[in-house]
C-alpha cells in the first residue's frame, strides 16, 4: 500500500498527527509490511525525516492520500491529485472527512487491509473564452467585485435562456459542494449519487429567483451584463480570476472525478451526525 501524506501546514495538531502516522508506517516497514509513504513537499521545512521522501502533490503516486485538516485540505488534494483521498479531521465540522484524529492509526491499518470503498464525486469543468480553468469539486462562484453593488447575469442551459439574475453572485455547485457555500446561500442538500449541478443565486434582488437543479449532462452558459463592473470567478476557494462583460463562461460535467475513500457508505448517516445532530445538540 502506497500512501501520500497531505497535512494542512498551519492547522493545530496536523504536525503532531503527521509524526504519529510516520512512526506507525516505520514500525510497519520494520515488520516487513508492504507499505510506503511520500510526503507533500510543502511540508519539507516542517517535517524532519531521513526515511521518507518529499514530492509535489501532483507527482505523488499513491493508493490513498491521507489528508490531515478540514474539508479545504481534502479539496486541495482533489484539485492537485488524481489519487483517492481520505480525510482525517482536525477542523471544526469536516463534513467530507472520514476519520477523527484518535482513530488515525486504526484507519491506516484498515486501509492496508483494503477495508474501504471509493465514492466517485463529480466535478465541474469551466471554460472562460475557451480557456480551461481548474475543475471544481465543490463549486464555481461568480461574485460581484464591488461589495454592496449587485451584478447582472444571464444564464443559459443548452443554449436555452433560463433567466436574468440581479444578485451579489451565483453559485454553481456539485452535489459534494451542496453542503458548503450553496447550503449557506439557501440551496438544497444533494445526495452525492445525483448527476446534477445546482445553481444558487446569492442574495438575489427578486424573491422569485430561486435555486435551480440542472442535469450535469447539460452545458451551462453565463454572461455578465453589467459593462461597468467586473466580477470575480472563484473555484473551491482556491482559484480566482476577474471576469468581465464580454467573457464567455461555460460549465459542464468534468471528465475527471474525485475519489473519496470511505469505510462505510451512508450519506444520510453522515448528514445527521455532522449537520443535524450538531444543531440539535
Amino acid at each position: 500500500m502506497k500512501f501520500g501524506l497531505v497535512p494542512h501546514p498551519k492547522k493545530k495538531g496536523a504536525l503532531a498527527l503527521s509524526y504519529k502516522i510516520l512512526s506507525h508506517i516505520e514500525r510497519l516497514e520494520d515488520k516487513g509490511v508492504d507499505v510506503s509513504l511520500t510526503i507533500s513537499d510543502y511540508m519539507e521545512d516542517k517535517i524532519e525525516t531521513d526515511r521518507f521522501t518529499f514530492k509535489p502533490i501532483e507527482r505523488i503516486k499513491a493508493d490513498v492520500n491521507l489528508c490531515i485538516g478540514g474539508d479545504g485540505t481534502l479539496l486541495y488534494s482533489f484539485q492537485h491529485s488524481g489519487n483517492p483521498v481520505i480525510g482525517i479531521n482536525i477542523g471544526s465540522l469536516g463534513f467530507l472527512m472520514e476519520v477523527e484524529p484518535q482513530d488515525a492509526i486504526k484507519a491506516v491499518d484498515r486501509l492496508i487491509r483494503k477495508e474501504y470503498i471509493i465514492e466517485r464525486r463529480s466535478k465541474i469543468h469551466t471554460l472562460i473564452n475557451d480557456e480551461p480553468v481548474p475543475d471544481a469539486a465543490n463549486e464555481v462562484v461568480i461574485l460581484t467585485s464591488t461589495p454592496s453593488k449587485i451584478q447582472s447575469f444571464e444564464i443559459y442551459v443548452d443554449m436555452e435562456k433560463v433567466q436574468r439574475v440581479k444578485s451579489d453572485g451565483i453559485i454553481f455547485s456539485t452535489p459534494t459542494g451542496s453542503t458548503c457555500y450553496a447550503m449557506s446561500a439557501g440551496g438544497s442538500i444533494l445526495d452525492p449519487r445525483l448527476k446534477v449541478i445546482q445553481m444558487v443565486p446569492i442574495s438575489p434582488f427578486r424573491l422569485s429567483i430561486r435555486p435551480i437543479i440542472i442535469p450535469d449532462s447539460s452545458t451551462i452558459s453565463l454572461k455578465i451584463l453589467d459593462k461597468r463592473r467586473a466580477a470575480t470567478l472563484v473555484i473551491d476557494g482556491f482559484y480566482r480570476r476577474s471576469v468581465k462583460h464580454k467573457d464567455d463562461i461555460l460549465m459542464t460535467r468534468s471528465k475527471s472525478v474525485g475519489k473519496l475513500v470511505r469505510f462505510e457508505s451512508g450519506f444520510y448517516r453522515r448528514y445527521h451526525e455532522k449537520l443535524v445532530k450538531k444543531v440539535e445538540d
